[in-house]
């Protein structure tokens, strides 16, 4: 049906293998076949095929998720599952070029990891906000103690 590639990483920063830590970071590209595809009509339709979807806004948005749960150890931690978000678009796609996506982990909670993200087209800022994840067990938040390694609170000192 079409070339459509799935995002790749193409830069970790992790700081512990295995682990999650405030300031791990991923970077995720995305070409611009999906968005082509989804705003074309798919067969004898005369609609696109992403109508409804708003593809400028949530292919944009989607990477930024995969770069928040790369940047969150990936698939195999298991933090994956999208809790909340909150982001703003800065400039409309041009489903011309290709997508690049950053997420940082900014914040390790008893059962979410926060992440910044943001997504850029070349040098233009398209997306950027807060995502948070959550490893899910039987439908519910799980702790995630033994995947992550939090900041510890800063010891007051004394004289």
């Amino acid at each position: 049906m079409s070339d459509v590639r799935p995002p790749r990483a193409v830069a970790y920063h992790r700081q512990t293998p295995g682990k999650i830590r405030v300031g791990d970071s991923a970077s995720v590209d995305e070409g611009p076949e999906l968005m082509q595809l989804l705003m074309r009509p798919y067969g004898p339709s005369s609609f696109p095929l992403g109508r409804g979807l708003h593809p400028m806004t949530t292919v944009p948005l989607g990477l930024a998720i995969d770069a928040a749960i790369e940047a969150a150890g990936g698939y195999p931690l298991e933090v994956t599952t999208l809790r909340y978000c909150s982001f703003s678009m800065e400039a409309p796609t041009s489903n011309r070029r290709p997508l690049r996506a950053t997420g940082t982990v900014t914040k390790i909670g008893r059962r979410h990891v926060e992440t910044e993200v943001a997504v850029w087209e070349q040098d233009r800022l398209i997306l950027k906000g807060s995502i948070g994840l959550v490893r899910v067990r039987g439908g519910r938040a799980v702790e995630i103690a033994d995947r992550a390694i939090p900041v510890m609170p800063a010891t007051p000192s004394h004289p």
